[in-house]
């Protein structure tokens, strides 16, 4: 898992529209989430490899799952501009 993922909302809504033409209540998130889930633990589950790595690798996703949901559940913050040619501070060297 360490090459970059291309998440995008077009790919996000692609793989929720195949979820939802299965099942019409998956145009509840939860719902929809509970589908992914379950799909992650089919796959993994029924991968040709030792139970203790399968283990391994379910709690590595569970924790990237945890990482993209806090950073998309973070508010945007948005860096205060001043208008042009106004100073709106002064930094001095040494100063926190």
């Amino acid at each position: 898992m360490s090459e970059e993922l291309k998440l995008s909302k077009s790919l996000i809504d692609n793989i929720a529209s195949v979820v939802i033409n299965a099942d019409s209540r998956a145009k509840d998130p939860f719902i929809a989430s509970q589908y992914l889930a379950a799909v992650i633990g089919y796959m993994v589950g029924s991968s040709a490899i030792q139970d203790q790595d399968k283990k391994e690798i379910i709690d590595e996703l569970c924790s990237f799952m945890h990482h993209v949901f806090q950073d998309v559940s973070r508010p945007q913050q948005s860096v205060p501009v001043a208008p042009p040619g106004q100073a709106f501070g002064i930094w001095k060297p040494g100063d926190s």
